[in-house]
Order: C-alpha cells, then sequence, then structure tokens
C-alpha cells in the first residue's frame, strides 16, 4: 500500500509538471506569433515559422519520452 501511494505522488508530480511545460510551451508560442505579427518582413517570419515548428517538434518529442520513462 505505501509502494502504491509513493507512485500515486509521483505520477502526479510528474502529470502537473507536463501541465506547467505545457503551459509554458503555450505562453512561448503565443509570444512567438505576436513577434511574427508585428514583424513584416516575409523572409524573417517565415524562417521563425520553420524555427518555431522545429522548437514545438522537439518539444513534443522530450514530453513523450519524459511521460514514457518514469512511469511504473
Amino acid at each position: 500500500m505505501v509502494l502504491l501511494g509513493s507512485f500515486a505522488i509521483i505520477i502526479i508530480i510528474i502529470i502537473i509538471i507536463i501541465i506547467i511545460i505545457i503551459i509554458i510551451v503555450i505562453i512561448i508560442i503565443i509570444i512567438i506569433i505576436i513577434i511574427i505579427i508585428i514583424t513584416t518582413t516575409t523572409i524573417i517570419t517565415t524562417t521563425t515559422i520553420i524555427i518555431i515548428i522545429i522548437i514545438i517538434i522537439i518539444i513534443i518529442i522530450i514530453i513523450i519520452i519524459d511521460i514514457d520513462i518514469p512511469l511504473p
């Protein structure tokens, strides 16, 4: 019973961390979108969009890896 309790606490902590990461990612995406709207030149926006897509993919991969490893 004690082991199950500790696993539950670990899982809850992991879920909270994931939620915080998702909130941070959403805030970063919103900030980047605002920056894209402010910048009018197409060259800058296209490169930033490509960079954003790459960053989002990396973050998603990291989140998936983080979810898979700690769960008992």
